[in-house]
């Protein structure tokens, strides 16, 4: 016959298989999260960057805008210089939220890497990297930081 004892023990045992397996459950909740949380981040940076990129496909007047702006901002009226300031701080806004995305693991490398090719590509077109040059106060130091190895690079590359 069992006696109180035995059962207790087997209670506890199959207590703590129980909560061995509401862990496991909980981990790979936590990881379908995880790669949730991800994906829908990432969806939120591509939908960011179309955003910014769809004026210019749709609209042909901000095209012409872009093109005056990006050959010659100071020929800008004030209006649209404005428009450049402005245009210009959500473009590096965007950039500064994917240097801190990627910072903190929200963004593999593979992404990041193409999005740094593509700040790359804006900063070796001199308004862009002057442009930036004058505000560089207003954004974070990490993004400063990879706005001068995009121009290093371009440096090198150009010599």
């Amino acid at each position: 016959m069992i006696n109180l004892q035995s059962l207790g023990n087997l209670g506890e045992f199959v207590g703590a298989i129980g909560v061995v397996v509401s862990l496991v459950y909980l981990a790979q909740q936590m990881r379908q999260n995880t790669a949730s949380v991800r994906a829908a981040l990432f969806n939120s940076m591509v939908q960011n960057s179309i955003g910014l990129l769809e004026h210019s496909f749709r609209d042909s007047e901000f095209t012409e805008f872009l093109a005056v702006a990006e050959r010659d901002p100071a020929a800008l009226s004030q209006i649209d210089g404005l428009r450049w300031d402005a245009y210009m701080m959500a473009v590096y806004r965007h950039f500064g939220n994917l240097v801190y995305q990627h910072r903190v693991g929200a963004l593999d490398h593979l992404m990041w890497d193409a999005y740094k090719a593509t700040l790359k590509q804006h900063l070796s077109n001199p308004a862009w990297a002057s442009w930036y040059e004058a505000h560089a106060h207003q954004f974070s130091a990490a993004l400063t930081l990879q706005v001068g190895q995009a121009r290093k690079e371009l440096a090198e590359e150009n010599r």
